[in-house]
């Protein structure tokens, strides 16, 4: 039988050592206490000491390895063209190039804002509802429950239960559209080779000063984990990692979405069906109330390590949202208070924001749920944590002929298929002046 080595088995390989340096140890020590021979003994002793110091240190060793990939493991792939440059190398400054670059850069949302939709003819504006529609999914407007969800049996006391229930809330979702995938070390390289690092206006004002920190291994403005300004071998279609809060907002504010609330995030997720009594019944997870593995990137049923947005697609949402759970934590828009601690909110030295859906690294089923909460600091950077993107309903400008003049009474009519039974919203008070949703909007009600 083949030894196993740290590189491929560590833990394997550390049992070996044991068994092999450590049995030998004490045997000799207990052949120098029967035959009276102390030098065996002092050599057994040395070997079980040994063991003793070295094992966790060549644990720890790997335990590095694991949580920062070794530069060397793989090459920057062969670097994109930006669609930047190519519109830039054509000479021409015409809407149909800008439309054309925005789509290739999928800043269409922006294109469908009310202050640049007009610019647009309707040929133009029909590739643009059509990048909306592949690339996004409407999640209707209602209520969710938000908080631990209610897994106690009957024959269990009606107090741990009450406990359980005093921790949920209701919240009020407007309708929004939501990713369908985590964007993509692709589609956030078009974001970097386009300036996002030094375009000041895209980043709040008070992480000015850390966005020079924010750099890949070799130094270049981008994600941690890239090199040389650019994303891995093979990593195309990997949602993007090693990105913070603030990197993501800032990606966010120039493709002309948001990151999406708790509240949004949940519900996508669970899907709520609305019964008798103002209850709802929401989903445990994507595909439903129990766990299925094989389903999502977990720990024990992937790879090990980040894979592919198209990966794991049996585990899509009703609302056709892929990988809301596993692969990788998600950023959303909400501040994180430890709500779900037994001691209810509490306060960190270090602001964080909340994170959803658990990473392949997730080891415990009760963290891979809709309803888990977890959080971090907003300038972590980490190789289990990305994002994706949301956008109001109501911020858009979805039907053609609300763009002419004489329909301006007309103009936020909703073109969405009428089975989505939803109405139009208002645009959304908390846009700032560049008409950037800052906050999720979303209003909690009583339960």
């Amino acid at each position: 039988m083949e030894r196993p080595t740290w590189k491929e088995y560590p833990w394997k390989a550390a049992f070996h050592l044991i068994f092999v340096l450590g049995g030998a140890g004490l045997v000799l020590m207990i052949a120098g206490f029967l035959l009276g021979r102390p030098t065996l003994w002092m050599v057994g002793a040395l070997l079980v000491v040994s063991v003793v110091v070295m094992l966790p240190r060549r644990a720890a060793v790997d335990a590095v390895s694991i949580e920062e990939p070794n530069p060397a493991e793989k090459d920057p792939a062969p670097r994109p063209t930006p669609a930047c440059s190519v519109c830039e190398a054509t000479g021409t400054g015409d809407v149909e190039s800008l439309v054309q670059q925005m789509l290739a850069q999928d800043r269409y949302t922006l294109l469908l804002r009310p202050q640049i939709v007009a610019n647009l003819d309707e040929a133009q504006f029909a590739k643009v509802i059509e990048a909306l529609w592949q690339h996004m999914t409407l999640v209707p407007d209602g209520e969710v429950t938000l908080g631990p969800a209610d897994e106690i049996s009957d024959d269990e006391m009606s107090d741990s239960r009450a406990a359980r229930t005093a921790k949920q809330h209701v919240v009020r979702v407007k309708r929004f559209f939501l990713d369908r995938y985590p964007v993509t070390n692709r589609q956030y390289f078009e974001f970097v080779a386009g300036g996002g690092y030094q375009q000041m206006s895209l980043w709040d004002e008070t992480v000015l000063a850390a966005v020079l920190d924010f750099v890949d291994r070799t130094g270049e403005p981008g994600p941690r984990f890239w090199k040389n300004g650019c994303f891995l071998e093979g990593t195309e279609d990997h949602p993007v990692v090693g990105v913070c809060w603030h990197e993501a907002v800032a990606y966010a504010h120039w493709v002309g979405k948001r990151l999406p609330s708790d509240a949004e995030w949940v519900k996508a997720g669970v899907w709520p069906v609305p019964v008798a009594n103002q209850h709802r019944i929401q989903r445990k997870y994507p595909w439903g109330d129990d766990m299925d593995r094989s389903r999502a990137n977990l720990w024990g049923s992937g790879p090990g390590g980040v894979v592919g947005i198209r990966e794991f697609s049996d585990g899509v949402s009703v609302g056709g949202v892929h990988q809301l759970i596993g692969n990788v934590w998600e950023w959303t828009n909400s501040n994180f208070h430890g709500g779900e601690h037994p001691f209810g909110k509490l306060t960190f030295m270090t602001p964080m924001k909340s994170i959803r859906g658990g990473a392949f690294d997730t080891y415990f089923e009760n963290q891979a749920t809709c309803q888990f909460q977890s959080g971090d600091s907003a300038l972590a950077r980490k190789r289990n944590v990305g994002f994706r993107l949301a956008i109001g309903v109501c911020d858009l400008v979805l039907d053609y002929s609300a763009v002419a003049p004489s329909n301006e009474t007309d103009r936020y009519e909703d073109p969405v298929p009428e089975t989505a039974a939803v109405d139009v919203g208002d645009r959304g008070e908390n846009d700032d002046e560049m008409g950037h949703p800052e906050v999720a909007r979303g209003e909690e009600v009583p339960a």
